[in-house]
């Protein structure tokens, strides 16, 4: 949202001017530091000057000029503006030292720019200070004057008080208590009663980078050496040694471990190291990711990779050359194959007397059967460049079929009675033709036919054959026709009928009448009727509902009124008391459209009154008001409009190269 309106108020001035007086003061006592902040209070309006609330990015900058020149001071913060667009800032809150104080030493004029959210820079505003914050700038002086107007020429001597008048001293702490008990070099001391020192566990060696910390020990060999177990009551992290760039990535600091082990050759003990270490994978990839990898080293070398890691979810890589216990020793030929042995490499294979080969030609001099249990393929799953499977019979009665398929799944699984797959680029999977006139070249049913099933080929409009049938049968649920895809169309519907038969059909039951039809009537003016994966419809026509007049003698169209973007509304009633009425957004509709964009509400009296008008319109609740300061208490109507969530800057949305649109496809198989 565009802020274009901002007013500012300065609301501590004098804590400033306090500030700066205490500063420059020579005390002789001690007091609390004046925290260096100032409340800076305004308020933000949009471009049509209204309040806008939320959070915004405010930047304060004082100047010694009204316009032009470099900022003395800068700061930036996020500040929460509320639904009136009030806000109040504490100036020099993000720096440690808070508002300097020499951008005000100089008695000059000092003048506030502000940016709202990075915009242009509101006009500046003298900063001014208050009756009783100018009174404290005469703290600086004596009478009036300055104190130089009081030095003598030259040195003088200190002045001497008069007998019988003693001199002022500053207030001082007593001093504190002398500190006892005894300690040794090197040891970080602890506190054994209120007033003495002695040793703790924590000695150190050395200085700056180089100190090492020892804990029951005064020989530390590392920053940190511990003498003795450590409980850790929480998470031990090891980080990366570094942030990873496109060029590589880093490990993380490595977890050690250490045997000592006496090496014969050598005739002294050497060091025999692990390490765990968590390495990148894949760097500078989509799939960037990390092992846990275990390193060895025996000393003076380096810990190296071993080949066993373990990656991100859980799987094991081992070292090469490894045999694992149970390791086979032998393969015996079972039934229908041949080789085996007890050692070395091993082979099976298929006794071809027996088994036929699925690359090769095989004939059946018997009838087959085909029982499959699987539940990601049909019985039979053949590819030929002719057809995948044959079937030949002359019909003795009305169901008699040339291949019929039945399939059976267990569990949850997926059956196919008959599954047919073509590799060619004009194959067919399954192919079935119907020549009669009510017929079907493939029919497919679920259980027992559906009463439909009996009754629909008497239908006038559908008389005739069809390519393909299928019915879902009585079971509740079920599906005549499924079509599944990835990346293509699941159905496709082609009609080139001069006779504008309809390109889709949807029917219930018997009814003559479809409740929603899809056609290209052909020429120029082609017309279509989209529901995309969003489920949002498009019609290249109306959008209409009808309604039954004349005690049912005719229908007549109603058309929807549409708008280039997505609006919801709400109607309602309210009364004015005294000329006011603040309405509550119903909760419900506030769910589903965004208040927070500028909605639309048009109020109508229901009486006689000077007139209304809404604002202070909140996301919850709008106020509405009767002009020229009207005091009624007349009810009155209201509409409602506001954006639709998620649509909020949807406006004349470009259908034009939707993907989704099947009519183009359609139009390219003419």
């Amino acid at each position: 949202m565009k802020l274009a309106r901002l007013t500012l108020q300065l609301a501590a001035v004098p804590l400033l001017c306090c500030l700066l007086t205490a500063q420059q003061s020579i005390t002789t006592t001690t007091s609390p530091i004046v925290p260096r902040l100032v409340n800076y209070t305004g308020k933000v309006a949009d471009a049509q000057e209204k309040p806008a609330g939320g959070m915004a990015g405010i930047t304060f900058a004082i100047y010694s000029e009204q316009t032009g020149g470099a900022p003395l001071w800068v700061e930036t913060q996020s500040v929460n503006v509320d639904a009136r667009g009030n806000y109040t800032a504490q100036l020099g809150a993000t720096k440690p030292e808070g508002l300097p104080l020499e951008v005000f030493t100089s008695g000059e004029a000092r003048w506030m720019g502000v940016r709202i959210n990075g915009g242009e820079e509101q006009p500046r505003v003298l900063l001014l200070s208050v009756p009783y914050a100018l009174k404290s700038a005469d703290a600086e002086t004596l009478g009036g004057l300055p104190a130089s107007a009081f030095l003598l020429a030259g040195s003088a001597p200190a002045a001497t008080p008069a007998p019988g008048v003693s001199a002022s001293t500053p207030a001082s702490e007593p001093p504190p208590a002398a500190v006892t008990g005894t300690g040794t070099a090197n040891y970080i001391p602890l506190w054994t009663s209120a007033s003495a020192l002695g040793n703790s566990a924590l000695f150190q060696t050395g200085t700056g980078t180089s100190s090492k910390i020892g804990i029951n020990t005064t020989t530390p060999t590392a920053t940190l050496d511990v003498t003795g177990g450590a409980t850790i009551r929480g998470l031990l992290n090891l980080p990366t040694s570094g942030n990873s760039t496109a060029a590589a990535g880093t490990n993380s600091r490595p977890l050690g471990f250490v045997a000592s082990a006496f090496n014969s050759s050598t005739a002294a003990p050497t060091n025999e190291v692990f390490h765990w270490q968590a390495e990148p994978v894949n760097n500078n990839t989509a799939s960037a990711s990390a092992t846990l990898n275990l390193l060895f080293g025996s000393a003076p070398a380096s810990p190296a990779e071993t080949g066993l890691r373990i990656s991100h979810n859980g799987q094991i890589t081992f070292a090469g050359g490894q045999s694992f216990p149970g390791t086979v020793v032998g393969v015996t030929a079972g039934t229908d194959l041949t080789g085996g042995g007890s050692g070395g490499t091993l082979t099976l294979n298929l006794d071809t007397t027996k088994v036929p080969q699925l690359a090769a030609a095989n004939t059946f001099t018997k009838p087959m059967t085909v029982n499959s249990s699987s539940a990601s393929g049909g019985a039979i799953n053949a590819n030929s460049a002719d057809q995948a499977v044959v079937g030949t019979m002359t019909a003795l009665n009305s169901m008699t079929a040339a291949v019929s398929g039945a399939a059976t799944a267990t569990g949850s699984g997926t059956s196919l009675g008959v599954e047919g797959y073509s590799a060619s680029d004009s194959g067919w999977g399954v192919l079935g033709t119907a020549s009669g006139k009510a017929g079907a070249g493939v029919f497919g049913q679920n259980g027992t036919e559906s009463a439909t099933f009996s009754t629909f080929p008497s239908v006038t409009l559908l008389a005739g054959a069809s390519g393909a049938w299928g019915d879902g049968g009585q079971a509740k649920g079920s599906s005549g026709v499924i079509g599944t895809t990835d990346d293509g169309n699941a159905g496709v519907f082609i009609n080139n009928s001069p006779s504008r038969y309809y390109t889709m059909y949807i029917n219930s039951k018997n009814s003559a009448v479809a409740p929603f039809v899809v056609w290209n009537t052909g020429g120029t003016a082609d017309t279509d009727c989209l529901i995309d994966s969003s489920a949002d419809l498009y019609c290249s026509g109306t959008v209409s509902g009808s309604a039954v007049i004349e005690g049912g003698k005719r229908k007549v169209a109603l058309s929807a009124i549409q708008s280039p973007q997505n609006w919801f509304e709400d109607f309602g009633s309210a009364r004015l008391v005294n000329g006011v009425a603040i309405v509550a957004l119903d909760p419900t509709f506030v769910q589903t459209v965004n208040t927070a964009k500028d909605y639309k509400v048009f109020p109508v009296p229901n009486g006689d009154c000077k007139g209304l008008y809404v604002t202070n319109k909140t996301a919850t609740s709008f106020e509405v008001r009767e002009l020229s300061g009207g005091t009624s208490n007349v009810t009155f109507d209201f509409r409602i409009t506001a954006l639709r969530k998620s649509y909020e800057n949807v406006r004349f949305a470009d259908r034009t190269s939707d993907p989704d649109r099947p009519l183009p496809m359609a139009q390219s198989q003419r």
